[in-house]
């Protein structure tokens, strides 16, 4: 009976010193993984900056005239800076020329090109007895263009970078082939002088 019970004792401290040994081991385990972890962070922030839209006229210069041409109403820019409106000049002698000269800027955060020129023909309207005579005489020797300072051509496709400035020019020209022939007999209002460009997101 009495070695039956020291096996018994003997049985149940070999488990509770395995069961510590077990324990041990785990734990010197975690130990181990804990001394090579790491931990990598990440912080910043960020911020959306506002954008615009901002095609504009701008630096619209005094008039220049060749011949006998003449200034009466000088240009404006309205207050949205996207109309050069309501001037009025007059041509007398074959050579008259009247010209314009402003800037076109790009002040917003997109890149634009011009999507569409539109460059209208002008028209004549005679007065007294020769009117279409007269008419048809002055608009066949008128011309009416937009040009960049360089001389070349506004086009479609053009391009305006943001914070880009263009300079363009404006012309009205009585042609210096007129003969005395043509010369109208009365005056001859010309009419028509438009010009839109539209520029849209490059």
């Amino acid at each position: 009976m009495k070695e039956k019970r020291n096996t018994i004792i003997f049985t149940i401290i070999i488990a509770a010193i395995a069961a510590i040994a077990a324990i041990a081991a785990i734990t010197a385990v975690g130990i181990a993984y804990a001394a090579f972890s790491s931990q990598l962070n990440i912080n910043g922030n960020a911020k959306v900056t506002a954008s615009s839209w901002k095609i504009k006229f701008s630096n619209l210069a005094a008039v220049t005239t060749t011949g006998e041409a003449k200034e009466i109403t000088a240009p404006t820019i309205n207050e949205e800076d996207t109309k050069i409106g309501d001037y009025s000049v007059s041509l007398t002698n074959p050579g008259d020329t009247v010209t314009y000269k402003f800037d076109v800027v790009n002040e917003g955060t997109f890149d634009a090109k011009v999507s569409s020129v539109t460059i209208s023909t002008p028209t004549c309207t005679g007065t007294g007895d020769t009117a279409v005579v007269d008419s048809n005489n002055v608009c066949s020797n008128i011309t009416y263009t937009l040009t960049y300072d360089d001389g070349s051509n506004v086009q479609m496709n053009d391009t305006l970078s943001k914070g880009e400035t263009k300079s363009m020019i404006l012309t009205l020209k009585y042609a210096n082939s007129v003969t005395s022939e043509q010369l109208p007999k009365n005056d001859v209002v010309i009419s028509n002088l438009s010009t839109t460009i539209v520029y849209s997101q490059s």
